[in-house]
């Protein structure tokens, strides 16, 4: 787990990734990232993606997973702005 500081040195947040539990062994996961509510929209995620992504290539990791909710527009936007695509799509309908 990394924390994510701007340019104070003040924790704004956090990224926490590691190897996924499949077996591809160079397969890795984003398994949370938390930026601080007042922070959001400055660049923290995306540079904490890109730090996270930078570690993982450096430990051996040959491709990189995570998990978002399909409400969750702004995290999309940012994700698929940095190459990822959807690998599978789950569906619920509230009764």
């Amino acid at each position: 787990m990394f924390d994510v500081v701007d340019t104070d040195g003040g924790t704004v947040g956090y990224v926490w990734i590691g190897p996924d539990a499949t077996d591809d062994s160079g397969a890795w996961r984003v398994w949370s990232v938390v930026i601080d509510d007042d922070k959001y929209g400055r660049g923290f995620g995306r540079a904490a993606m890109h730090l996270a992504e930078e570690y993982a290539r450096e430990q051996g990791a040959t491709s990189i997973g995570l998990q978002v909710f399909g409400d969750n527009t702004s995290a999309r936007v940012l994700y698929e702005s940095l190459g990822y695509v959807a690998a599978s799509l789950t569906m619920r309908k509230t009764l």
